[in-house]
């Protein structure tokens, strides 16, 4: 099988692609770093009105899920939650969860949260 070099006009169509591709990979990139920095400690500290003493840091849920009574998935389940939750982590000893604190009305509940659905 005998290979044929590109004509001008394909190497031309072949250069607009690759550059399109960086460009996109560029855009997500960017877009993924201004979500990190909107996504921070302090934002969402200044959405809950400060952090209290006893939270190491808050954040957002990847994913919906429920906070449990004891660090178990066949622990009763105190409370659902979605992405919009903000999540107060309160302690990550635990190899699979963490205790948090998940604020619903006028009600807080303190409870176990799946690591794998927070960010890292």
């Amino acid at each position: 099988m005998e290979l044929k070099p590109l004509s001008n006009t394909m190497k031309t169509t072949l250069t607009v692609c690759v550059l399109a591709l960086f460009t996109s990979l560029a855009a997500c990139n960017s877009e993924h770093r201004s979500t990190e920095v909107d996504g921070s400690e302090a934002t969402v500290a200044s959405e809950t009105g400060g952090l209290p003493a006893d939270v190491l840091y808050a954040t957002r849920p990847l994913m919906g899920g429920e906070v449990y009574r004891t660090a178990s998935f066949q622990a009763v389940s105190l409370l659902r939650f979605d992405t919009t939750q903000v999540i107060q982590v309160l302690d990550t000893s635990d190899v699979m969860f963490v205790k948090a604190r998940v604020h619903r009305d006028t009600t807080a509940y303190t409870g176990f949260v799946s690591k794998a659905i927070l960010p890292e």
